[in-house]
């Protein structure tokens, strides 16, 4: 039987899907990569009854060959420039729906994550409500647009709780420099006077937990590594959104995980049908871990170039215990 091939499906600035390949190429693993924002221009593509075939740049690829593709962060497809702005759309969405066609053949099962799976892990609030139900300590929350639940929430749960954002925590604008990144933010009876805006978007609110530290857990195929991520901010605590400051002072460690923690993120992950999730948690100073959200298609690589853990291994083993067929 013919060794299956890896493709990796993401876009040409992917510095994840640099090292994944890397990685795959010193195991010897053979893989291809289709990077959606610069490959139209080089495609071949033909499907019929008789069979299916994918070319580019010197690589040639049909479904019943592919043992697994690792969904990066694949681009929406631009066809090349053709006639006015709303025939070179159309070019587009067919190249989509072609491409699209094509990978369709290729079992659920075998995608590291399907998109349609990632979708249905995205959503805080369902996320929340399952990971309690499989055992994982979660903080009080509400999500409101209404003042008075907001007050409430803070009544019962303050003096101080936290903001975060419910779909992103990124605002993307015309001009690149001036994009905003939304941190998680402290609320307390001084941001009262804030509330009536709540009208006007949703809010996830939560009880905050005092961390010792945070932790980016990672999952393939229900083998976890997890790393502590370790920063103080001016008042000498834990850092409550541990993005800030690009990360630069942040100390690593990899940490073992409690089994019963291990058991309960196995079954949120494996009810989501993913095979792989990034989930950040909070460990406070009593070691109990508190589960804060799951990425099903999280970053990842800078844990191991940061020498704390050994992720890509997790990786090249999926790929090898992928058959083709």
């Amino acid at each position: 039987m013919a060794e299956a091939v890896a493709l990796i499906l993401s876009n040409s600035q992917d510095a994840t899907a640099d090292y994944l390949c890397h990685r795959l190429a010193l195991a010897g693993i053979e893989y291809r990569r289709l990077d959606t924002d610069t490959a139209l221009s080089t495609i071949r593509l033909t499907m019929a009854d008789g069979g299916f075939k994918l070319a580019w740049n010197g690589q040639t690829l049909c479904p019943s060959e592919i043992g697994t593709v690792v969904y990066r962060r694949p681009k929406p497809f631009v066809a090349p420039v053709q006639g006015d702005g709303a025939q070179q759309r159309h070019a587009s969405d067919e190249w989509a729906e072609a491409l699209e066609g094509f990978l369709a053949h290729v079992p659920p099962d075998k995608w590291i994550n399907h998109p349609a799976r990632n979708f249905t892990a995205s959503h805080k609030v369902q996320q929340l409500t399952r990971a309690r139900s499989c055992g994982l300590v979660v903080p009080e929350w509400i999500v409101t647009n209404e003042a008075d639940k907001a007050t409430q929430f803070l009544n019962a749960h303050g003096p101080e709780l936290v903001a975060k954002p419910l779909a992103s925590g990124y605002i993307e604008r015309e001009t690149p420099a001036i994009d905003t990144l939304i941190y998680t933010q402290p609320i307390n009876r001084m941001h009262e006077y804030l509330f009536p805006r709540l009208a006007g978007c949703p809010v996830l609110f939560q009880a905050r937990v005092r961390k010792a530290t945070d932790v980016r857990m990672v999952v393939v195929d229900q083998r976890i590594s997890a790393v502590s991520l370790t920063a103080a901010d001016l008042d000498g605590m834990q850092r409550l959104d541990i993005r800030r400051d690009n990360m630069r002072d942040v100390r690593y460690l990899n940490v073992p995980v409690p089994s019963d923690v291990a058991f309960a993120v196995n079954a949120l992950v494996r009810g989501y049908g993913l095979r792989f999730a990034a989930i950040d948690f909070a460990i406070d100073s009593k070691g109990q871990w508190t589960f804060f959200e799951v990425n099903p298609n999280g970053q990842w690589a800078w844990l191991d170039l940061a020498g704390a853990s050994d992720i890509g291994a997790l990786f090249i083993e999926a790929v090898r215990n992928s058959p083709v067929g």
